[in-house]
């Protein structure tokens, strides 16, 4: 043995480790045969892996195309524009040179000097009319729109628009002007050409100028060539650009565009420039961030006067080149790719940009394409699992679509028009009699003990009020199937809670017939015992019954408490109601909750009615019942902006107190109370029926159907809570 000890020896780890991995490869496809589903899973993930390496692999490459593509269309259309101003400025000067033309220049300059001589003067002038006659023809040929001269006092010497003769040229002009004394061919940026006191509108322009010497060599005036900014300076931008989505523009140290834009009906659309036939982007479009996509429909944001310079203008601006691939907004809130430039010598920038989604296309292609396998492989996996592990569940789905599609007891099922927190209701039909009713069955999925329980006492409950504003309850049964159902009236009607959402605030008189129909209902319940508890504009129906209108429905008594019992399957110091119209005990002490709680909730309606608010602007469940039970919330008339009836304030205010014993007494004594307010009454019969006759084409049948999904129900807590 000593001898076979110094023999044998422990393998090493590599073959360690080949080994178990030959174990887990025998082993794979044995459990891999098992769990079939496995198999897409696998797939997807190595389809997202390879989908995720080719993408990124794919946009590294695109951006690196994009960028040489944007900076040799900002090339082009940079050289493009010097080309064309070189071009102009020899068309300047040549005209300048022209003997004739120079000398007729030069002796209306020295006539402006003369004491007394006024645009009158100069436009009447003989050099004025020699010079028209040698000037115009070149003008018209080189498809100039005009010509102007401006002598050193920054007067207008000459012009074919003879109005302008005499006139200071405008503070634009200035800097154009002096760059042309100093001896520079210069070509202005386009800006808004309008000379003082002569009650014409202004106009974009730009000018190419040339400067005018005398025989002493010394420039006495300059030559303006006028062109309009939307035709040949325009069209150079227009030439080169990217896709259907791409624009090339200049635009000045402002931010403000020089150029025409290919998107102008959509700029007209979206109120960046004035809606007017003649109205373009030149020099009426700023190029500011709207901080939103508008071409979506999305709304502004930030105020016009506060929004910053689009990324791209602010950088130019400041000198800086650039190339952005990586996406900005543009002044239309489009994401964007760019590349811009500063001219100095024009003082103006130039920029060409194209619409993300467009650029990236391929990109987004290929993507879609990875997804689209990625996920018809999970679904697989997932459609294979759920086949394996659910057939039964799924069967027990098909017996249950069956059976609601034809009939249940007596009823037959014609159309489900609501779901809720516990049921779903269904427009249905009795068999004999023939009568629309509202089915209200509990949903199969929650059909236990507890929801059960619940159910039946909902019904048992509201069954045993008679109220005329009361929904009425006809029938209650359970299928053969275990499915527990009850029928109620059918009412086409509006909730308050849609009521004040489509047609805002309502009048004091209806708010108070309202409410005293709900106390009247709530009434009958306290008078026997019962609480509600989940009084809420979205459980009151306002209707057309019997020939009357703004007929109340109160809702929905799957929460009530009965004062002596407590409700079956849900604890009696459970917290129930919803956020909104909570009262403060029900968070506090859920079971202290007596009549006077749903006068707290009834107070809470009003005041929704009556300023379109809630009485806290918080979503949050936290925060709302903090301020439910600590802050007292704003009048109703500083929350609606308005004047209300001070009777009217002060009861809806009486009825919010944090202390029960501080609210009316009774829902009699509140309805009392209300009948007793200046506005009662002064909503009469004819205003409900105008009213009705008038909204009735604008409003969809609201049937009854017992929502509560913003309804809470928490469990109560314990003594270590």
């Amino acid at each position: 043995m000593a001898s076979l000890e110094g023999v044998i020896k422990e393998p090493p780890s590599s073959v360690v480790r080949m080994s178990r991995l030959a174990r887990w490869l025998t082993h794979a496809p044995l459990v891999l045969s098992k769990y079939v589903w496995v198999w897409p899973l696998v797939g997807a993930l190595l389809i997202s892996v390879v989908g995720i390496w080719t993408r990124a692999l794919l946009e590294g490459t695109m951006k690196a195309e994009l960028t040489s593509r944007l900076q040799t269309l900002l090339s082009a259309d940079v050289a493009a524009l010097r080309l064309w101003c070189s071009e102009q400025e020899y068309d300047a000067k040549s005209f300048a040179a022209d003997v004739r033309i120079g000398s007729a220049i030069v002796a209306l300059a020295d006539m402006a000097k003369e004491p007394g001589v006024n645009g009158m003067a100069l436009a009447g002038s003989p050099s004025a009319r020699t010079l028209e006659t040698y000037l115009k023809p070149l003008v018209e040929s080189q498809h100039y729109e005009d010509y102007v001269v401006i002598g050193a006092d920054n007067r207008i010497l000459a012009s074919p628009r003879r109005w302008e003769v005499g006139q200071t040229i405008p503070a634009g002009f200035e800097s154009f002007v002096r760059r042309a004394f100093d001896g520079q061919l210069t070509v202005s940026r386009p800006f808004k050409y309008e000379v003082g006191g002569v009650g014409r509108p202004a106009e974009p322009a730009m000018f190419v100028g040339a400067p005018v010497a005398s025989s002493d060599h010394k420039v006495v005036a300059v030559l303006g060539l006028r062109m309009r900014p939307e035709d040949e300076f325009s069209r150079i931008f227009a030439v080169a650009r990217m896709g259907d989505s791409g624009e090339t523009y200049a635009f000045d140290r402002s931010g403000v565009m020089l150029t025409a834009s290919r998107f102008e009906d959509e700029l007209k659309t979206l109120g960046l420039i004035p809606d007017r036939p003649d109205a373009t982007a030149i020099l009426n479009l700023r190029l500011l961030d709207p901080g939103v996509d508008l071409q979506h429909g999305e709304r502004h944001v930030i105020p016009r006067g506060e929004r910053p310079l689009t990324r791209m203008a602010d950088a130019a601006i400041k000198g800086l080149e650039g190339c952005d691939v990586d996406g900005y907004r543009d002044f239309r809130g489009v994401k964007v790719i760019g590349a811009w430039t500063w001219l100095p010598e024009y003082s103006l920038g130039v920029a060409t940009e194209a619409a993300a989604d467009e650029a990236f296309e391929t990109l987004f292609v290929v993507r879609r394409v990875f997804l689209a396998l990625f996920f018809l492989l999970l679904m697989g996996g997932v459609a294979v699992f759920a086949f394996s592990l659910f057939v039964d569940r799924l069967q027990a789905s098909v017996r249950k679509s069956a059976l609601t599609a034809r009939r249940l007891g007596q009823y037959v099922l014609v159309q489900e028009i609501g779901r809720g927190a516990n049921g779903i209701v269904y427009r249905a039909r009795h068999t004999l009699l023939r009568r629309p009713v509202a089915i209200k069955l509990l949903s199969p999925e929650l059909t236990n003990a507890a929801a059960a329980a619940r159910f039946e006492h909902e019904v048992q409950m509201t069954s045993q009020l008679t109220h005329p504003n009361t929904v009425a309850i006809y029938d209650y049964g359970r299928s053969p199937e275990g499915l527990f159902y009850y029928a109620m009236e059918y009412l086409n009607g509006i909730s308050l809670d849609r009521l004040v959402r489509q047609f805002g605030p309502q009048p004091e008189g209806r708010v108070i017939s309202i409410l005293v129909q709900v106390l009247g209902s709530l009434a009958e319940a306290h008078r026997i015992g019962l609480i509600h508890r989940d009084v809420k504009p979205a459980n009151i129906l306002v209707t057309r019954r019997g020939g009357l209108c703004d007929v109340v429905k109160v809702l929905d008594f799957g929460l009530v408490k009965a004062v002596h019992l407590g409700p079956k399957g849900l604890a009696a110091d459970a917290v129930v109601g919803t956020p909104h119209f909570i009262p403060p005990e029900s968070i506090q002490k859920p079971e202290s909750v007596d009549a006077r709680s749903d006068l707290y909730s009834v107070g809470a309606v009003g005041y929704w009615l009556v300023t379109g608010k809630t009485l806290f602007d918080f979503d949050k469940v936290d925060e709302l019942f903090d301020r439910q039970v600590n802050e007292t919330p704003l009048l109703p008339s500083q929350r609606l902006g308005a004047t209300i009836s001070a009777d009217l304030e002060a009861l809806l205010m009486l009825s919010l107190s944090k202390a029960p014993e501080r609210r009316p007494a009774s829902a009699e004594a509140f309805e009392v109370a209300l009948g007793g307010c200046g506005s009662a009454g002064t909503w009469t019969v004819r205003q409900a029926e105008a009213w009705w006759n008038a909204s009735l084409a604008g409003l969809e049948a609201t049937p009854v159907a017992a929502m509560t999904e913003k309804t809470l129900i928490i469990a109560p807590r314990g003594p270590q809570d």
